[in-house]
């Protein structure tokens, strides 16, 4: 009975010691970073950037809060480009504080898995409204109605859709 009972619990000690995969590092590390930022945790958010893309990543983030408030983030999912690097996908649903047109915008970013600890080294926008990462605005011309300032601030082709909020 002892023996069973040593058995057991050398099992459920082993059984607790399993290391997380790289997904899930990496997915943990993805969420704790872009939930951070979203709710302008910056400090906790730099902790998960990579040393040489922090000055790009502050400046890229330094309307955050200020020029415009991020509404929603939702993660559109992950892909390993190599063993230790990939793309994170997230689409962003964003305003700017002078306005009320509610904006989206996909933003690809690529992390680096560094002895364990992934790290983010660098993001760009793939597709929907210019604005978020620290694009200058576009300028409006003439009457400056929503349709038009969404022409201009999007691509011919792109799927994501800027949402118009108005009080009547």
């Amino acid at each position: 009975m002892r023996r069973v009972l040593l058995a057991l619990s050398l099992l459920s000690l082993a059984s607790c010691g399993i290391a997380p995969s790289s997904s899930q590092r990496l997915t943990e590390a993805a969420l704790e970073m872009n939930t951070a930022t979203r709710f302008g945790r910056m400090d906790v958010a730099l902790e998960r950037v990579g040393s040489k893309a922090r000055q790009d990543f502050m400046s890229r983030h330094a309307g955050w809060g200020t020029r415009l408030r991020v509404v929603d983030v939702e993660f559109g999912g992950f892909e390993m480009t190599q063993s230790d690097e990939a793309e994170v996908y997230l689409d962003v649903l964003w305003l700017r504080n002078d306005e009320a047109t509610v904006r989206t915008t996909r933003v690809a970013q690529r992390w680096r898995d560094e002895r364990g600890h992934w790290e983010l080294i660098g993001e760009e926008r793939r597709d929907g409204d210019t604005g978020l990462l620290g694009e200058p605005p576009p300028t409006q011309g003439g009457a400056g109605d929503a349709a038009s300032a969404t022409a201009m601030d999007r691509q011919p082709g792109l799927s994501l859709h800027t949402r118009v909020i108005r009080d009547e």
